[in-house]
């Protein structure tokens, strides 16, 4: 089986959880070893450098200025399809089926935000999604999504058979390295992690609040945040400022957020729209406890294993983050760390690419 894997969109550091998802998933394949399966991946200099790993199978580097979207757009519609001839499968891991494209392409849509939260975007790119996803979702032989209720989401606003739809998640980082340079830093005491980039619905300021109302009994408490900046970023910077005990770290690379994990006593998640959630599952690995916001994509990944908060009254915040440092990461945790697990969800993607290739075969 032939799959060519579409990661031309990605300019590193820059498109955020998707990044992750991608490149993670293509890595848990490739650990994999598939005797029957010929896998190519297509991107830029700037992705092979920053995830060398991924050079581990036939690497096709399209040069140009691939981070402007026109050239982008025009390249995925001419050398990536080139260097697609003969496959079996072309997944566009972008969200994006391109104007010329294969004829058995797997799409993967990691939401629906841009039409469910257009304001989070520029005008030019509401209109463009607005156009590009509904056409992508009906040219593509498969969607694939990172959670049960994106897919169920995309089957109804498209109005594409739930056959055509498939979940196939996000996995962790199977690697372990930890730094701990960042950890040293911090101060002793009760700690809380919110690693997320700083845009809007992340609600970083519901977490605040709380994190406020919670140092009037706890004193001692911090709270960390992380994450590249998003449309937000100004006014969360401006809050940090004005409340003692929080620091933002920024974006932290990935073994220094892994040792943060570790060190954390409650890893919080406030967001108000998620595709996945992944930090909810690197905080399961890591055996922290868990606090999140009723988002549906974030109660599908913790399953049990997590603290639900179903408002965002910082009383209420307060109240579970505080309840939260006394709980302890059991089986309802491991069970959703092993679902998750490299190994199964490269069992899950590779499934969805037979499915395409074995079609009206």
């Amino acid at each position: 089986m032939k799959v060519v894997a579409n990661l031309l969109w990605i300019t590193p550091g820059h498109v955020g959880g998707s990044e992750e998802y991608s490149t993670r998933l293509l890595n848990a394949v490739i650990d994999r070893d598939v005797a029957d399966l010929d896998l190519r991946i297509v991107g830029s200099a700037a992705l092979l450098a920053a995830h060398p790993e991924l050079g581990r199978v036939s690497f096709d580097i399209v040069g140009g200025p691939t981070h402007v979207r026109p050239y982008r757009v025009l390249a995925e519609s001419t050398a990536v399809a080139q260097r697609s001839r003969g496959a079996d499968v072309v997944h566009h891991f972008g969200g994006r089926v391109p104007a010329h494209h294969h004829g058995r392409d797997v799409v993967t849509i990691h939401d629906l935000q841009p039409l469910q939260m257009p304001e989070n975007f520029s005008g030019v790119k509401r209109w463009y999604l607005k156009w590009a996803l509904p056409r992508s979702a009906r040219s593509a032989r498969m969607i694939t999504t990172p959670s049960e209720w994106v897919a169920s989401t995309v089957a109804q606003t498209f109005d594409v058979p739930a056959s055509d739809v498939r979940a196939v998640s996000s996995t962790y980082d199977s690697d372990t390295e930890t730094d701990d340079k960042v950890v040293a830093g911090l101060p002793a005491g009760p700690l809380i992690l919110y690693p997320a980039v700083t845009h809007p619905h992340k609600d970083h300021d519901t977490l605040i609040d709380g994190f406020v109302e919670l140092r009037r009994t706890m004193e001692d408490a911090s709270l960390v945040l992380t994450g590249g900046a998003g449309s937000a970023d100004a006014r969360v910077r401006s809050r940090v400022e004005s409340v003692a005990g929080v620091h933002h770290l920024g974006r932290v690379p990935a073994s220094a957020l892994r040792a943060l994990y570790q060190r954390a006593d409650v890893v919080a998640f406030p967001s108000r729209y998620e595709g996945f959630g992944l930090p909810i599952l690197e905080a399961l690995r890591a055996q922290t406890p868990v606090v999140i916001a009723d988002t549906p994509a974030l109660r599908e990944v913790a399953g049990d294993a997590a603290r639900v908060v179903p408002s965002t009254a910082a009383a209420d915040w307060a109240a579970a983050l505080e309840a939260g440092f006394a709980d302890t990461v059991g089986v309802a945790a491991a069970a959703r760390v092993a679902h998750y697990a490299p190994p199964a969800a490269a069992l899950r993607l590779i499934d969805a690419w037979r499915s395409v290739a074995n079609a009206d075969s």
